[in-house]
């Protein structure tokens, strides 16, 4: 008879070491790593969205586990690799890798679905502290989990850096804008208006160009190796004596600023169009 498989071996082998285990739990296969990750699981989604999946073997139709376990935004990308790497650690253990390299990838993982469901819904911090207790952090009293920090951590605090740092992100709203190379100082944006959210949305040609009349309202040559210094101390200045920025020319200096509000709109049009339309 073939054997019966859900998701992959991995997660087979876990779901039914959690089931064979969770009546007894002072053993020490309840605290083993395997069923660590199905009961974080549990504990971020409930145990029905877990092993119900698993009974009916409904892995990716609706209801089942990959949509149980994006239900509250975790990046469906991100969910086939979290699936791929259970099993690559199973695989890198009985090889005997230590440090298994999949073990804090897995953790990660775990966290940051309990993060989307934190942004989601209300979290108390009796659930925040349920959870929190199956990461293997420093603080952890539970002896067969800190034999697997020894043993995959060597006494790193990673773990415990890596959760405070996205648990603050969601209680304080926060959120990482990707960095693009060609950006200017973020002043020189707010000055026009921008945000460094609407700057993360531009292309590479679409922000240089901004850049450079950025550079020229502040009457620095875009090819100057020092064009950054320059920048600076002309934000300095603008920032103390405003729109005295001057040529000298009341009318140059007005059409001046009428050529970079223009552009600004325009931009922003043309960014509007290119969000809206995909």
């Amino acid at each position: 008879m073939k054997e019966y498989i859900f998701v992959n071996q991995a997660f087979t082998y876990a779901i039914n070491l959690y089931l064979s285990s969770k009546e007894t739990k002072e053993n020490s296969d309840f605290s083993s790593f395997p069923v660590i990750i199905i009961r974080s699981l549990i504990e971020i989604y409930g145990e029905l969205d877990i092993i119900n999946p698993y009974r009916t073997n409904n892995e990716d139709r609706m209801g089942g586990f990959d949509s149980n376990l994006m239900k509250f935004g975790f990046p469906k990308e991100k969910l086939q690799r979290f699936k791929a790497d259970v099993q690559n650690y199973f695989n890198a253990k009985e090889q005997q890798r230590f440090p298994n390299p999949y073990f804090i990838t897995i953790e990660k993982y775990l966290i940051e679905m309990f993060c989307c469901r934190k942004k989601t819904m209300n979290t108390t911090e009796e659930e925040t502290k349920k959870f929190q207790n199956l990461l293997y952090l420093k603080e952890n009293q539970n002896q067969i989990m800190q034999q697997e920090i020894s043993k995959h951590l060597n006494g790193s605090a990673i773990l415990d850096q890596y959760w405070k740092s996205k648990l603050f992100e969601v209680e304080h709203n926060y959120e990482l804008i990707p960095y693009k190379n060609n950006t200017l100082m973020p002043e020189a944006y707010y000055i026009l208006g921008y945000t460094l959210d609407t700057i993360s949305q531009m292309d590479k040609q679409t922000l240089k160009a901004l850049n450079n009349q950025i550079l020229t309202f502040f009457k620095i040559d875009p090819n100057d190796p020092q064009k950054m210094d320059r920048l600076k101390e002309a934000i300095i200045y603008y920032k103390q004596y405003g729109a005295s920025l001057t040529s000298g020319n009341g009318y140059v200096d007005m059409l001046l600023l009428l050529s970079i509000i223009a552009t600004t709109m325009m931009t922003l049009f043309v960014i509007t169009v290119k969000v809206l339309g995909g």
